[in-house]
């Protein structure tokens, strides 16, 4: 069984980064699953959060320009 873990405390704080870009806070609801594996996914790959999914949906984006999606391709594309 696994062991609960506050994943918060594992990631080492970051100093607020200043952007050239303007940034907008916002608030989403994510299945808890998959909060669980974009969490990990950041701290293994040493960033925030926010800059993880801001990449991901970015080559989303740029793929969906490139590429037509249909229905489960974008599913499989999302995981």
């Amino acid at each position: 069984m696994l062991k609960c873990v506050n994943l918060t405390l594992m990631g080492q704080r970051r100093k607020k980064q200043k952007s050239k870009k303007e940034m907008v806070r916002t608030s989403i609801y994510l299945e808890r699953e998959l909060w669980k594996e974009l969490k990990w996914e950041a701290i293994e790959k040493q960033t925030t959060l926010s800059e993880l999914i801001n990449r991901k949906l970015k080559e989303l984006k740029n793929l969906k320009r490139k590429t037509p999606i249909v229905g489960e391709d974008l599913e499989k594309l999302l995981r």
